[in-house]
């Protein structure tokens, strides 16, 4: 086995527990007393490759697998490392795999017979050699599904990104919008920082020279106040001295007044103590006198008590005496007695044995009697069981046959259910598509609308706010609006209509004139120039309907000329003279070059008539012979392009609003046909769940008839058994019974004898009672406990009254000692009492001379504090004449800074509104400026008058930035690569759906490729297994059946066996050898169908009798001739068919040896 573990090892079976280990280090030889382990297990195995079956080009080639005990793997083709998928890929081209029949065990026989129906189909699939196809078909759909997942994440991305492009979009043009109002804001706020620098230069100079005064004043000040405290210190440095003084005299003072109250309460102390000490040593010694008379009266009493002790002891020893004789005798007789009591007592445990023992005979035979009856009833309830089970089973295979009709109608039935869910889905999935595109044209369409009303929005805050517009056109068109003025037609370029493709020619014709106002009158006119004069408003031009008449205008028939301006664009006929008077003498051409050559000729034919030539792009030839032409970086739609704009919109938001109703519409009802689609697909699905539900269902109960019935047969046959060994059980009750009745008869005499010999020792015990000489040692030992009682008694009192007198005589020593002591006390306190008497005399003494020094001194002190007190008046005076000086200091200094903050703060504001800006500095406002890098660092312009109208045309400009509301200033970038991403995307979502079509041809090539071979193989295989059951068995029948002959790509594979002299039946059923057989036969159809290069074969014979021991090797001596045989086994029937054999066996190292023995040299070698 160890052989045939090594093959599936380097084969690369990667399940340990097949290999009976588990973990790589099992694999490893582990060491033995004589050789030490090892650190890596090596298996090779040499393959003839002579024709060329293993897709390699080498005639030998050589497999190995090395394992090491850090649990790493490696393998190894022809010496070369490669991967285990390499080794496996390869095995599986020449038909060899770690999951074929390559290596048949025991266990591998009876799983070909256990395995259910869709587990045994992979020995087909191997034997067709599919599973090369199938390993492919799986990698293909995996990367089909990660395609899917990728087109997936994809689409998603996209979906992000669109909405996003068009937001972009519309960010990026308003931006634009934004850069160019924020140029202008620039350019006026150069001018409001220069004036408000130069004013806050000025004020910052005026601050500091208030400053400089402030502080020589405050400076002067603080002098005098200096000098005045330097007087007042002066004074408190003298009143300190003289406290000080005051107070180390008090502090002496204060000490010995101290320490003389101290002695006068240290001197009443002790006197106090002498007369307690004299009072307590006269009461000591009265206590002592009566102590000495109760001493003696004690040593009396315990006299009297030693004497009565002595009596007692002498008759305690003549009564212990009188019972020592009697004990004597008492024990004779006890041991005559104890004698004949242990004899009785042997006596009667025999007597009791023997009871006991025929009480076990007789209910051993009475539970003999039971257990005979109880077999009885036992076999009749098999008898009866084994008839209902036979009825039973009867029932139950009815009820299988009934069973399966109805899995067939459930099975047809769900066919045609499938097929019409199939239709629907395909349906429904067609319907899906179509709401998908119509949702995505809609998107497009509501992206449109969104963008036209944006646009329409921003045009209409860019008309209200009339944004490109002069300053002076804007304070007009504003009045007008509110009812200022009167007689305000309107703007130029908002009274006439220009073709797109005209508008730059036009606006270049009118240039500046598109901004010119069209009143009614000259007084009109005037009104309003009055207005802007006296609004300080700003300058515009006018144009009276009443002077203006219409003049002849310019031929148009010149050869290249598109016409004359005037009658190219459309307008009110009362606006005739208008334009007459702004476009009469222009004429448009197509380009430059025709403007040349054009102009040569109409100054020939018209030298005094000005005139101009514009062309498409916007260039201008004048009559003079100049021309103008260009283009700016910023340059972008003009005022006509708006105005056309502005009129086209509404008809542009219609027509899209119309088509997004229509789309809506068509959606709804495509939405509807799915939903009706899905509801018919759901109902579908759920007619079919519920009928494979009932099929399963049905199923169970199947395999439930057919498990009862194979259950019945088991219980059946197992309750004959039960019936025989109940028969023989019954056989040696019998004999058992007579037995125990001879055995019963012997104990009852032995039982009689021995009750006969009890009874007379019984007898005698009854004369040998002995109360004469109880009695009489019980009454000596009452007296003897009396006396020793006595004697404890008088011993207890002797101990009491020596206590006592112990106790006398140290009180009446303690007291007198302390008598002794009391009286040296007297004497030590009188002595220190005398000492205390002359210490109290000398400190009153110097507490007297201090008091003659304090009084001058505290004198001094009040004189010293009445100067203070009139100079620190002076002092308050004078610091308060400082505060306010200080204070007005404080408010110059203030105001020094809070102009240098207001300068420093408008700096900051300059830098936030205009970037790097060199500024005019001062030494007040020291600051590192900043280095001159043109253009990055501009500079401001000095000036002394702001401009009239400036702070509102900054604020208008403010207030029309903070209204386009966000910029996101990187939009036009942004914009440029989002778009870039979406088209990317898009040609990648167009690459992965065509990597997904191709992979589901693939996966559909392989199912018919593999259908086919499966197919091929089964029936090949089906018929090779009849004949070799036929052959292995001598007779009897077999057959494959597929479980499910429509999907042979998973259908199950059973098997239908009869063996010789019997009925069909289950697998189950089948004996042991009868299932090894089965298995077996199998095995060899497999292995005939679709032969291996070679084949080990473990023990697969264990189970074989004799007769099919020969046929088993018959069969294999054919085979032999296809595939080459390894067979393990113990039979000696089977060896003898073999070329040569090996014996393996372990040496005293642990170590395998191998012995060889080919049977045609008969030649031995090891």
């Amino acid at each position: 086995s160890n052989i045939a573990d090594a093959v599936r090892w380097v084969l690369g079976e990667q399940s340990y527990k097949t290999l009976r280990g588990k973990s790589t280090a099992d694999m490893i030889f582990s060491g033995s007393e004589s050789r030490p382990r090892m650190g890596m297990a090596q298996v090779a195995l040499t393959l003839d490759n002579s024709t060329g079956w293993l897709p390699v080009e080498f005639s030998e080639v050589t497999i190995a697998r090395r394992a090491y005990r850090s649990g790493e793997n490696e393998y190894l083709l022809n010496g070369n490392r490669v991967r285990l998928r390499d080794i496996t890929e390869l095995l599986a081209k020449g038909g060899l795999s770690r999951r074929t029949y390559t290596v048949i065990g025991q266990g591998l026989v009876d799983a070909a017979l256990s395995l259910r129906a869709d587990e045994r189909r992979a020995l087909f699939e191997e034997a067709a050699g599919i599973t090369v196809h199938q390993a492919k078909r799986d990698n293909a759909i995996a990367k089909l599904e990660a395609t899917q997942q990728n087109l997936l994440r994809a689409n998603d991305i996209i979906g992000e990104i669109g909405p996003r492009l068009e937001r972009l979009k519309r960010q990026a043009e308003r931006a634009q919008e934004y850069a160019q109002l924020s140029r202008e804001l620039e350019g006026l706020l150069r001018l409001w920082y220069g004036y408000q620098w130069r004013q806050g230069q000025k004020a910052l100079r005026q601050a500091r020279s208030r400053v400089r005064e402030q502080r020589a004043q405050l400076e002067k000040r603080r002098k005098e106040l200096a000098e005045l405290e330097r007087r007042i210190a002066q004074v408190r440095a003298q009143q300190a001295e003289k406290r000080e003084q005051l107070s180390r005299w008090h502090r002496e003072s204060s000490a010995l007044h101290a320490e003389a109250e101290k002695l006068q309460r240290e001197l009443a102390v002790c006197q106090e103590r002498k007369r307690l000490l004299s009072q307590q040593r006269e009461e000591i010694l009265r206590e002592i006198a009566p102590l000495e008379v109760n001493r003696d009266a004690q040593r009396e009493r315990i006299a009297q008590i030693e004497a009565e002790l002595s009596r007692i002891e002498s008759q305690l020893k003549e009564s212990a005496a009188q019972v020592q004789e009697v004990q004597k005798q008492l024990d004779h007789h006890q041991g005559q007695r104890q004698a004949l009591v242990e004899r009785l007592a042997a006596l009667r445990q025999q007597a009791f044995e023997l009871s006991t023992g025929l009480a076990d005979r007789q209910n051993r035979l009475a539970q003999l009697d039971e257990r005979r009856e109880e077999l009885r009833r036992e076999r009749e309830g098999l008898q009866q069981a084994i008839a209902g089970q036979e009825a039973q089973k009867a029932i139950a295979a009815e009820r299988l046959q009934a069973v399966k009709a109805q899995m067939d109608d459930l099975q047809a039935r769900i066919q045609t259910l499938t097929a019409q869910r199939e239709d629907k889905g395909r349906e429904s999935a067609v319907w899906q598509e179509r709401q998908a595109q119509l949702q995505a044209s809609l998107a497009e369409i509501q992206r449109e609308e969104e963008r036209l009303l944006a646009r329409q929005e921003l045009l209409a805050r860019m008309r209200q706010e009339m944004a490109g517009y002069q300053a002076g056109v804007r304070r007009v068109m504003q009045a007008a609006g509110t009812g200022q003025l009167s007689g305000i037609v309107g703007t130029v370029v908002g009274l006439v209509e220009v073709p797109a493709e005209l508008e730059a020619a036009i606006e270049t014709a009118l240039g500046t004139h598109g901004q010119d106002i069209v009143v009614e009158t000259g007084a009109d006119a005037e009104a309003a120039i009055g207005f802007l004069r006296q609004t300080k408003g700003g300058r515009a031009t006018f144009l009276p309907l009443d002077r203006l008449k219409e003049i002849s205008r310019f031929a148009a028939e010149s050869e290249g000329s598109i016409g004359n301006a005037v009658d190219l664009v459309k307008f009110d006929e009362r606006f005739a003279g208008v334009f007459s008077h702004l476009l009469g003498d222009t004429l448009v051409v197509p380009d430059l070059d025709v403007a040349r050559r054009l102009s040569a000729s109409l100054r020939a034919l018209c030298p005094l008539r000005p005139f101009r030539l514009v062309t498409l792009a916007g260039e201008v030839v004048h009559s003079s012979g100049a021309i103008t032409g260009g283009a700016t970086e910023d340059q972008g739609e003009g005022l006509l392009a708006h105005e056309r704009e502005w009129r086209e919109l509404p008809d542009q938001l219609a027509a899209v609003r119309q088509k997004r109703q229509e789309l809506e519409r068509q959606g709804q009802r495509a939405e509807e046909t799915h939903q009706q689609l899905l509801a018919a697909l759901a109902d579908l699905e759920s007619r079919e769940s519920e009928l494979r539900a009932a099929s399963e269902a049905k199923a169970a109960g199947a395999d439930a008839a057919e498990r009862q019935i194979e259950r019945l047969a088991q219980e059946i046959e197992w309750r004959l058994g039960l019936e025989k060994q109940l028969d023989g059980e019954m056989a040696a009750l019998d004999e058992k019974a007579v037995d125990l009745g001879q055995e019963m008869e012997k104990w009852k005499a032995d039982q009689t004898s021995l009750q006969e010999e009890i009874a007379a020792l019984e007898e005698r015990l009854e004369t040998m009672t002995g109360d004469n000489l109880y009695e009489q040692l019980a009454r000596l030992k009452t007296a003897l406990a009396v006396t020793e009682q006595s004697r404890e008694d008088q011993q207890t009192i002797l101990h009491s009254h020596q206590a006592n007198l112990e106790h006398l005589e140290g009180q009446i020593a303690a007291k007198q000692e302390r008598a002794d002591e009391l009286a040296q006390e007297g004497e030590a306190l009188a002595g220190q009492i005398e000492e205390l008497q002359a210490r109290e005399e000398e400190l009153s003494g110097q507490i007297q001379a201090l008091a003659g020094l304090i009084e001058p001194a505290e004198a001094a002190l009040l004189e010293l504090e009445a100067q203070q007190a009139e100079l620190e008046g002076e002092e308050s005076d004078y610091r308060s004449r400082l505060h306010r000086y200080e204070a007005i200091y404080n408010q110059a200094a203030l105001e020094l800074e809070r102009r240098r903050d207001e300068l420093r703060s408008l700096r900051q504001q300059i830098q936030n509104d205009l970037g790097l800006v060199e500024l005019e500095m001062t030494e007040l406002l020291p600051e590192q400026p900043p280095l001159p890098l043109k253009p990055l660092v501009s500079t401001l312009p000095s000036i002394d008058e702001l401009p009239e109208g400036l702070e509102d045309e900054i604020q208008r400009l403010k207030v029309q930035l903070k209204r386009a509301g966000p910029i996101n200033p990187n939009a036009p970038a942004e914009y440029a690569e989002t778009l870039e991403r979406h088209t990317f995307l898009a040609a990648q979502v167009e690459d992965l759906e065509r990597a997904s079509d191709s992979l589901r041809q693939v996966i559909a090539e392989l199912d018919q490729l593999m259908e086919a071979d499966f197919r091929k193989t089964f029936e090949a295989v089906a018929a090779e297994f009849k004949e070799c059951f036929t052959a292995l068995f001598g007779g009897g029948a077999a057959k494959l059946v597929l479980t499910d002959p429509e999907n042979l790509l998973e259908t199950g594979i059973d098997i239908v066996v009869r063996p010789p002299g019997k009925r069909q039946q289950s697998l189950a059923l089948l004996s042991g050898g009868e299932r090894a057989l089965t298995a077996v036969a199998l095995i060899f159809a497999i292995l005939k169908t679709s032969p291996t290069p070679f084949c080990i074969l473990d023990e697969v014979d264990a189970m074989l009798d004799e007769v099919n021991i020969g046929r088993f090797r018959r069969m294999l001596q054919e085979l032999a001739d296809r595939t080459q045989f390894v067979v393990i086994t113990h039979n000696r029937g089977t060896i003898e068919a073999a070329n040569t054999i090996y014996g393996v066996s372990m040496g005293e190292d642990s170590v395998s040896k191998v012995i060889s023995l080919k049977l045609e040299e008969q030649a031995v070698s090891g």
